[in-house]
């Protein structure tokens, strides 16, 4: 057992001894679940801490801290790999072999656990943004190839396409590419150019599918027409192409840049819901299906008046997600916080009553992270 605040508890809790009067008369026994009403009433009592029963590491927390270091090295080595390809520039440093290597390392990081890989995803440790923002676009694209129910052999194609979507990045200065303010009409031109400076390094390296190429190349045409660099609308787009342009959208949306503040990923996702005049409307509703209406990452308030982040999705059940507390009702920091799953039968009365806008999720992230 552990004591707990009482501006911390959740209903589902258990409590972990008899609960007395000053008088001793026994007002709560032990072992009682914990509801919204009781956790009222012990407030209005004048109760400050009670005891509660501590619940076991559950199996899901012991195996996702057991997978997390192996997950994070992947990525990790993938980030680092695909810098050192691209900062060289060069179609001649181009392995296709060490890069279909990569991809697999990956899809075998999405299958054995994606929460996990979607968590780390959201935590942007690296010093360039492109070559964790190319990591991230490929494990998202991959697991809405999963969801879409593409054969692996696509999966592993669409993977590398998101991979190498920016490689034409590298032929673009840093000083417009990573610029902190508008760029003007000229600079913007360059950057629209990319699409064709990956083609010519892609062709010219060889060894890549013209499924490949064409995801690369069309990763930011729109369905209406409006994207680039041809214009082309709808079934015109290859499939890889609508996927790449999702992930790409939402890992950008949702990472700090220094000419905006970055989004929640509950904002990024709507964003993107609120535009299917560009993007797929199939693609949409498989990546909604993979991200939950609060995608991992999301900081939410619950109606406890408790704050919490989003850690894992249930299928099925897409405003249930599995979260972890991490400031009470009074906004005081939980240490070490608390996991549960709103799915779990005795959690029935806490839900999520809304997102955290960008600047108090920015305050938090900063908060937990110290």
């Amino acid at each position: 057992m552990k004591l707990a605040q009482v501006s911390a508890l959740v209903p589902g809790m258990i409590l972990a001894k008899d609960l007395l009067q000053r008088n001793g008369i026994l007002l709560v026994n032990k072992g009682t679940v914990l509801t919204a009403e009781l956790i009222t009433k012990l407030k209005f009592w004048g109760f400050y801490e009670v005891e509660i029963e501590e619940p076991p590491i559950s199996l899901k927390d012991q195996q996702e801290a057991a997978v997390a270091p192996q997950i994070a090295a992947a990525h990790d080595r993938v980030v680092g790999i695909t810098e050192n390809i691209m900062s060289a520039g060069e179609s001649k440093d181009i392995d296709t072999n060490l890069l279909r290597g990569m991809i697999g390392d990956l899809d075998s990081q999405i299958d054995l656990n994606t929460n996990v890989l979607l968590n780390l995803s959201h935590i942007k440790t690296h010093d360039n943004y492109l070559f964790s923002h190319v990591t991230n676009v490929a494990i998202l694209a991959m697991i809405i190839g999963k969801e879409m129910k593409l054969s692996e052999v696509e999966q592993k194609e669409l993977g590398l396409a998101a991979l190498l979507h920016d490689f034409g990045m590298t032929r673009i200065s840093n000083s417009i590419y990573d610029k902190s303010q508008p760029l003007s009409p000229d600079e913007w031109m360059e950057i629209k150019r990319h699409p064709d400076y990956s083609m010519e390094l892609l062709k010219q390296s060889g060894g890549f599918s013209e499924a490949v190429l064409r995801g690369v190349y069309e990763h930011h045409e729109r369905i209406d027409g409006s994207g680039y660099p041809k214009g082309i609308k709808g079934q015109d787009i290859c499939l890889f192409g609508k996927i790449v342009a999702v992930a790409d959208v939402y890992d950008a949306c949702i990472s700090p840049r220094k000419h905006r503040k970055r989004m929640t990923p509950y904002d990024a996702l709507k964003n993107l819901l609120g535009q299917p005049h560009l993007f797929d409307i199939q693609i949409l509703k498989s990546f909604v299906s993979c991200m939950a209406i609060y995608p991992i990452g999301s900081f939410v308030k619950l109606n406890t008046g408790q704050t919490a982040k989003v850690i894992g999705i249930n299928h099925g059940a897409p405003f249930r997600p599995e979260i972890r507390i991490y400031l009470d009702q009074n906004g005081e920091l939980l240490k070490p916080p608390i996991r549960i799953n709103l799915f779990e039968p005795q959690y029935i009365q806490t839900y999520i009553q809304t997102t955290l806008e960008s600047q108090e999720a920015e305050e938090i992230f900063d908060l937990i992270e110290k």
